[in-house]
């Protein structure tokens, strides 16, 4: 049975339009010598976009099976996911609970402010890090349903292994895309968080017999956590998709030069990615994200670390809003390189 066949049989609803445009980037392309690509996941079309409602459209209907009527998810105080899980939420006639770590991004804008505009019940908490808020995410639970309420938990970042198989659908997607441009790709870089864009995207290639170096570039976890995450994913994709286990393949590479001082950390090397690639191409990219991929894109370049004229993909997993909160670290920026008004 073929990877398509095995993902047909897992039941999935419809969040967002597919396929999420491929693009190349010809004037980034000219200026660091490669034949450089984008995959626009920012341009799934659910409250503003982004690689969450891939993911959904495989978890939600686990949540619909097991008869729940409140959705509940966490992450930092802009969580794309948050934003995403309370739009699915609202589209498919559920309630919706978000618990936020607080941290200074809790002005009413960008993803908060959708959040609020969708009626999410919206709980603040004090943690040090936002990946650890399952706690507080399960003690909402709690208190729901001692409300009457039947929840269903979506976690951090909402990879789960079901929700995993929606990029190895993704995968298969740029693939029927890159035949039709007659491209076939040497490297790709994605982010890593949890691992679930990363994860999913390498198997569809490297189970579809295309074998590109794929860079994770991690924005929060060592390297050694991302490469724990990507195995954990890869026997349990393995197994939902009744494919034999194989080992990870070896051209992959986990990075986590690229972090900063922690997650969100909009470094400078970040800040200047967004503001290269929107001047070269006008295309918006978050400091969370994709912005820590494109550093470390530009840096790979720049350096040597990829070969002349290669084809080069980038997946855009979204999360624009979140710029609209880092104004005031852009804009300085943008006065330091000159472009103050």
């Amino acid at each position: 049975m073929t990877l398509r066949e095995q993902l047909a049989l897992h039941p999935r609803i419809e969040l967002t339009r597919r396929p999420t445009p491929l693009q190349r980037l010809d004037a980034l392309s000219a200026q660091l010598d490669l034949d450089l690509w984008i995959k626009r996941d920012d341009l799934t079309d659910l409250a503003l976009g982004g690689d969450k409602p891939r993911k959904l459209e495989f978890e939600l209907p686990l949540a619909i099976g097991a008869g729940a009527d409140t959705l509940v998810t966490c992450g930092s105080s802009q969580s794309n996911l948050a934003r995403l899980v309370t739009a699915a939420a609202r589209r498919i006639g559920m309630e919706c609970c978000v618990v936020l770590s607080r941290d200074e991004h809790t002005a009413m804008q960008a993803n908060l402010l959708t959040v609020q505009l969708m009626g999410a019940e919206t709980i603040i908490v004090d943690v040090e890090d936002h990946w650890d808020l399952e706690s507080h995410a399960v003690t909402a639970c709690s208190a729901l349903i001692e409300r009457g309420r039947r929840p269903y938990y979506i976690p951090v970042s909402g990879s789960t292994p079901t929700s995993c198989l929606a990029y190895v659908d993704g995968a298969l997607e740029i693939l029927q895309q890159a035949s039709e441009h007659d491209v076939e790709f040497d490297t790709v870089f994605t982010p890593v968080g949890t691992g679930g864009v990363f994860s999913g995207s390498l198997f569809g290639f490297h189970h579809s017999d295309r074998h590109p170096t794929f860079i994770g570039v991690s924005v929060n976890r060592d390297a050694a956590t991302c490469r724990r995450n990507v195995e954990r994913w890869w026997g349990d994709i393995s197994g939902l998709l009744s494919v034999p286990y194989k080992h990870l393949p070896a051209h992959i590479e986990l990075t986590a030069g690229f972090v900063g001082a922690e997650y969100g950390d909009a470094t400078d090397a970040c800040l200047d990615a967004i503001i290269d690639l929107a001047t070269a191409e006008g295309i918006l990219v978050d400091p969370v994200y994709s912005g820590k991929v494109f550093a470390a894109l530009f840096d790979y370049a720049r350096a040597g670390r990829l070969e002349a004229g290669s084809t080069v993909l980038v997946i855009h997993s979204g999360g624009v809003p979140a710029i609209f909160s880092y104004a005031d670290k852009i804009a300085e920026r943008l006065r330091q390189r000159g472009r103050s008004i």
